[in-house]
């Protein structure tokens, strides 16, 4: 989950995105959105579920869920961030 909020300290970032916290590590891909997510962490938790090795093996390994990659994400935002940087037009002439 994403949350935008506006917040605004310095001028020179006013209006980017800015990565002000983060909880848990986003679903692996194609795991079938909400309920295919909350199965997958059923199944990988529990090792008398009849998906348990499917989904192990399946899934990147290892998988934690509250495992947080800050500098990945902080990256993604920075990247974000930049393509939203408003750019200097060049005014054409006929």
């Amino acid at each position: 989950m994403i949350k935008l909020e506006k917040w605004f300290d310095d001028t020179s970032t006013e209006g980017l995105p800015l990565l002000l916290e983060a909880a848990g590590r986003c679903p692996p891909e194609d795991v079938g959105g909400p309920p295919g997510y909350a199965e997958y962490l059923d199944a990988i938790g529990d090792s008398s579920h009849p998906e348990h090795e499917h989904m192990r093996l399946w899934g990147p390994e290892p998988f934690d869920p509250n495992t947080i990659d800050r500098k990945a994400l902080e990256a993604a935002v920075n990247a974000l961030s930049e393509s939203w940087k408003p750019r200097r037009r060049v005014t054409r002439l006929k």
